[in-house]
C-alpha cells in the first residue's frame, strides 16, 4: 500500500482484486467511507445547503432526497476513473474537487442523506451497464428505502431524476 498526503487527503493506493472480490473490496470501500462521511461537518452543511436551496419542508425524507440527489447530480461534475483504475474517495474530497465518477457520487448522496437523518435503508446497486460484458462490474448508485418505497437515486445524466434506474444486469444490491 502506497500513502502520501495531497492537498490535504491521505491517498492510499491498494491493489484490487479482479471480478467480484474487486468489486467486494470497492463496496466496502465506500460503505466505510459513506459512514464516516456522514459524521463529517462539511458534508452535513453540503446536505443542508442543499436542503436550502430546494426549499425542502421539514419532515420530508422524499423532498431531501430529491434535494441531495439535485445537488450531486448538478453540482458534483461526472468525471470517469483514470484508466487501469478504480478510484474510491472520501465524501468530503468529492465535494472539496467538485468531481467524480458514479462511485464517488453513489457514497456522496448516502453520506449526505445520513448525515441529515432521513431514515432510509441505503443500498449501493452495481450493475452491468456494457452489454458486451454481461458481468464486469461497471456501474453503481444508491437505493434508498423510505417509508416502504424503493427510490434508485443515480445522478451520472442530468435528466436522470429519483427513481430512474439505468438498464442493465444487476449485480446485488450492498447494504450500507
Amino acid at each position: 500500500m502506497v500513502i502520501e498526503r495531497i492537498g490535504g487527503f491521505t491517498v492510499r493506493r491498494l491493489p484490487l482484486p479482479g471480478g467480484d472480490a474487486g468489486t467486494r473490496m470497492t463496496l466496502g470501500l465506500m460503505q466505510q467511507l459513506a459512514v464516516a462521511g456522514s459524521k463529517d461537518l462539511e458534508v452535513r452543511s453540503a446536505a443542508i445547503e442543499a436542503l436550502d436551496r430546494a426549499g425542502a419542508p421539514d419532515h420530508e425524507p422524499f423532498a431531501a432526497l430529491g434535494a441531495v440527489f439535485r445537488y450531486v447530480r448538478d453540482r458534483i461534475r461526472f468525471v470517469p476513473d483514470p484508466v487501469g483504475t478504480q478510484a474510491v474517495q472520501s465524501p468530503r474530497a468529492t465535494l472539496s474537487i467538485g468531481a467524480g465518477n458514479c462511485a464517488q457520487r453513489a457514497t456522496l448522496i448516502a453520506a449526505m442523506a445520513r448525515s441529515i437523518g432521513i431514515p432510509a435503508s441505503l443500498r449501493f446497486r452495481v450493475i452491468a451497464a456494457n452489454p458486451r460484458l454481461p458481468r464486469a462490474f461497471s456501474h453503481v448508485y444508491v437505493v434508498a428505502q423510505v417509508r416502504g418505497k424503493r427510490v434508485a437515486l443515480d445522478p451520472t445524466y442530468r435528466e436522470n431524476r429519483p427513481g430512474y434506474e439505468r438498464a442493465g444486469t444487476r449485480m446485488g444490491d450492498f447494504l450500507l
